[in-house]
């Protein structure tokens, strides 16, 4: 999904360009006609209307089934990496500098609600929390409990004091954590998660976002890199080292899940009863039984996957050097193609004329059911109305 920025976004300041730096957290999104083209890391649907984020604060939308796009108004430039809709005009969208954003009109116009500034605050204040919690347990069970429990007590106590130096150093460091993907499961429940464990929830919509990275069973702070839905009541967390967590119960609680590699793993696609897990160098399996166990699925390729989609009629994933593989709804038969030109995908949907919109290096193309480039006009109109 919206990890492909970590590989792509890197910025090159000349002494001139720093001497005129803006705070891009405080810079408003420029608009250009060529937004199409340039580097756009996810696409979602908000109802009967596509919507993409990107390079630069760029946000873009079509009415059309992806042939003509018009830019949102956007108050950032930073690069954004993730969108997500609870609905026609509910829309939240994240990025670098740990920036969260809200649309209210279906992805036209876009507030700011988070950013990392106000990350790095609030997880230095759950930090101490957590900490001190620990140091209370750790005590009675110095004088209570057994060898064991003193022995697990004191890893926790150390564990949690390298937690609050880590969140110290890097709200003295400034906003530069990513978000790195996005999810709303309502109108008000929401997660975005991050490079180095960051991890935030909101209940209301995103008036408050609070931590959940001490919720989380990632003591080592490994990137979480996508968070899907699965099934009616749960939500997996996608990350690096083949780090897996799971909710059953709306994200208060997350316990880890078996993973069937040690890599990356870039992302999830739900399709009913089964899952598709895709990570570096190819590597797809499937679930058939709740991610309890896992069977790997000869791609054919060594192409890093980073983004998918499914429904009852077409499976189809995206990644690096313009990888393409297309799967039956059994996610079985995988067919391999490359799109021309070699750019690198981020992020597919399907439209409601069957076409797929693919977003990525080159922006936006359209691909056919079995993966192919179709040649269409994509155009930019004006801006939003």
């Amino acid at each position: 999904m919206s990890q492909f920025m970590l590989m792509v976004c890197t910025s090159v300041f000349s002494m001139t360009a720093m001497a005129e730096w803006q705070d891009p957290l405080s810079t408003p999104a420029m608009k250009t006609h060529l937004a199409h083209q340039e580097l756009l890391l996810d696409v979602t649907d908000a109802d009967q209307r596509l919507v993409s984020v990107g390079g630069h604060g760029h946000i873009i939308f079509s009415d059309d089934d992806g042939a003509a796009w018009r830019q949102a108004s956007v108050p950032v430039s930073v690069t954004l990496t993730s969108v997500d809709f609870s609905g026609a005009n509910l829309g939240w969208s994240v990025g670098h500098d740990g920036i969260i954003l809200n649309s209210t009109d279906g992805g036209e116009s876009w507030n700011k609600q988070f950013d990392g500034f106000l990350a790095n605050e609030a997880i230095v204040s759950a930090a101490r929390d957590n900490l001190e919690a620990i140091e209370k347990t750790a005590e009675i069970l110095t004088t209570n409990g057994t060898d064991l429990e003193i022995d697990q007590a004191m890893m926790k106590l150390e564990t949690a004091q390298f937690a609050l130096q880590d969140a110290e150093y890097d709200l003295e460091t400034g906003s530069t954590k990513p978000f790195l993907d996005v999810l709303f499961w309502s109108d008000t429940s929401g997660i975005a998660v991050g490079a180095y464990g960051m991890a935030f929830m909101t209940r209301d919509g995103g008036e408050r976002w609070f931590d959940i990275s001490s919720v989380l069973p990632n003591p080592n702070r490994l990137h979480l890199n996508a968070i899907t839905s699965v099934g009616s009541t749960s939500l997996v967390i996608a990350g690096e080292m083949g780090l897996l967590l799971r909710s059953d119960d709306a994200g208060e609680s997350w316990v880890s899940q078996e993973s069937p590699y040690d890599g990356s793993l870039f992302g999830l696609v739900d399709h009913g009863d089964d899952q598709l897990l895709f990570a570096l160098r190819g590597h797809v399996y499937r679930s058939r039984d709740d991610g309890i166990s896992w069977n790997e699925i000869d791609t054919g390729s060594e192409q890093t996957l980073l983004g998918g989609f499914a429904d009852n009629r077409s499976v189809m994933l995206v990644g690096n050097g313009g990888a393409v593989l297309v799967l039956n709804t059994m996610f079985a038969n995988p067919k391999s193609s490359i799109i021309p030109g070699r750019k690198a995908s981020a992020s597919v949907i399907k439209t409601d004329a069957g076409h797929f919109v693919v977003v990525g290096e080159a922006g936006v193309k359209w691909l056919s059911p079995m993966g192919q480039l179709l040649d269409r006009d994509i155009t930019m109109i004006e801006g939003a109305n």
